[in-house]
């Protein structure tokens, strides 16, 4: 990421090396984050499919039936996951009306800057449930 990264996301970044390591702990991590995005799906409506897209690639991931992500995505999606889980981030996300706002830009550069990885996890995922 870009030399304006938070102290935040980074610390989220240097936790995420230790997820790629365990599939177990970050299918516990994604059990999380899917509870707490439903929990607020109203307020993370603008990017709702790029959360949903990030957990469903790490998740086919994490069981094994998605090989094809490199290091790189896979650590800069769960940082992206850690960083949404933390209330207490840049903008804390209790506040009404901008709680979800830094978490909306960091998935929105992490999903583009990770597109051409997401998009051919979409193809097999797509390909995957036709067959």
């Amino acid at each position: 990421m870009a030399a304006k990264e938070s102290y935040e996301f980074r610390q989220a970044r240097s936790q995420a090396h230790s997820y790629v390591k365990d599939k177990t702990k970050t299918s516990n991590l994604l059990q999380e984050v899917l509870a707490k995005a439903y929990r607020n799906r109203a307020q993370l409506r603008t990017i709702w499919k790029d959360l949903m897209s990030i957990c469903r690639m790490l998740k086919a991931w994490s069981q094994g039936n998605y090989k094809a992500v490199p290091w790189r995505t896979l650590v800069l999606s769960l940082a992206t996951v850690i960083y949404f889980l933390n209330p207490f981030d840049v903008s804390p996300d209790f506040i009404p009306g901008v709680g979800y706002v830094d978490d909306a830009v960091v998935l929105g550069f992490v999903a583009s800057s990770v597109k051409k990885d997401l998009v051919r996890f979409l193809r097999w995922e797509s390909q995957d449930s036709t067959t």
